[in-house]
């Protein structure tokens, strides 16, 4: 009995006994009957809201902002309940479910919502370990509507402001704050700036800064593991003595506008002969890329280089193809990179 009556929130218990501390000692405050005239006690009715491009281009940001936020916000909760009762979640059926009550509610009055994990957490804790929790939230909700409409109106409302400061509170993930020390600059800067702006402004201009934040991050992330290596002879036998006719390089990590600087600095200091391109550990190139390295083929070609490319495949070897490097390619490009500096000290000798 214990365990059951542990199980029972907090916030219901307290909501109980202030409305009939209220009631039975007559406080002066205030109600949500005394201030709104109580809640409805009736399913609303269908309302078809007038549709406007005046009003839909202002309109356009914040719902983009706040469908990306409710996405975010709905798959951590769902990520959060995963952990804490030992399932997975289906991201599609999250969204699908999500998007699809968001578009009709408007249709009845009603606000976009996400799943929480101040409410998913109470119903964890309260011994929900399915998703018929949320049917039965929902259940519960309709019925205090049609049947205990009236008893909600004597709540007070200094109670629900102390249960929302409360869920606020617990929403908070303070202790984000003290683990910033071990996270980088900008993550800190991030989250910091993101915090401030959502207390100052509002929370649209919080996750607009924060989405822009974190692409630049990123970007300047994926930049930094990108990087050139150049192989030698310890590692190519076939290379020794070819200094300055045979050069070698080895890509990792993405070929993007952010890192092209790798493929032109290439240019500058092209071999006398042949000129070796690893691309084996390259998992990603983007279109601006892809112009780098054909910009890096015609420096070749008008230098009397010859570029011979090796490990090529997956997304890299796509957009090789689409671009039309590919076919200046032909006849230059080998599986791996032993080949392709064999390939390449053949045409040297052949050249000389």
């Amino acid at each position: 009995r214990a365990a059951g009556l542990a199980r029972v929130p907090g916030s219901i218990v307290a909501l109980v006994l202030a409305t009939a501390a209220v009631a039975v000692f007559g406080l002066p405050v205030e109600t949500i009957g005394s201030r709104f005239g109580g809640i409805p006690a009736a399913l609303p009715d269908f309302t078809l809201p007038a549709f406007s491009w005046e009003s839909a281009r202002f309109l356009l940001m914040p719902t983009i902002t706040l469908a990306a936020l409710g996405a975010i916000e709905s798959l951590l909760c769902a990520r959060v309940a995963d952990g804490m009762i030992g399932d997975r979640h289906d991201p599609n059926q999250e969204l699908m479910a999500q998007g699809v009550a968001n578009f009709v509610t408007p249709f009845f009055g009603g606000m976009p919502a996400t799943g929480t994990i101040a409410r998913t957490v109470t119903n964890v804790k309260s011994g929900a370990t399915s998703p018929v929790a949320g049917m039965v939230h929902a259940l519960v909700l309709l019925l205090v509507m049609l049947a205990a409409a009236p008893l909600a109106a004597s709540i007070p409302l200094a109670t629900l402001a102390a249960i929302l400061m409360f869920v606020a509170w617990n929403m908070g993930e303070w202790r984000e704050f003290a683990r910033l020390k071990t996270y980088r600059l900008p993550y800190r800067v991030t989250l910091v700036s993101v915090f401030l702006l959502t207390v100052v402004f509002d929370l649209t201009v919080a996750v607009e800064f924060g989405i822009f934040a974190a692409c630049l991050t990123f970007i300047y992330r994926i930049s930094s593991l990108s990087r050139a290596e150049r192989i030698t002879a310890a590692e190519q036998p076939l290379l020794a003595g070819q200094d300055g006719k045979i050069a070698v390089w080895r890509l990792y990590g993405t070929v993007f506008f952010g890192a092209t600087k790798l493929v032109e600095s290439l240019e500058d200091s092209l071999p006398a002969r042949a000129l070796v391109l690893d691309l084996k550990n390259v998992i990603y190139v983007d279109s601006t890329g892809a112009e780098a390295l054909e910009g890096l083929s015609k420096a070749c070609e008008a230098r009397g280089v010859a570029l011979i490319v090796s490990g090529l495949m997956g997304q890299p070897m796509d957009i090789v193809r689409r671009i039309g490097l590919y076919q200046r390619l032909l006849g230059h490009l080998q599986p791996d990179v032993a080949s392709a500096t064999a390939a390449a000290l053949a045409m040297a000798e052949a050249s000389s």
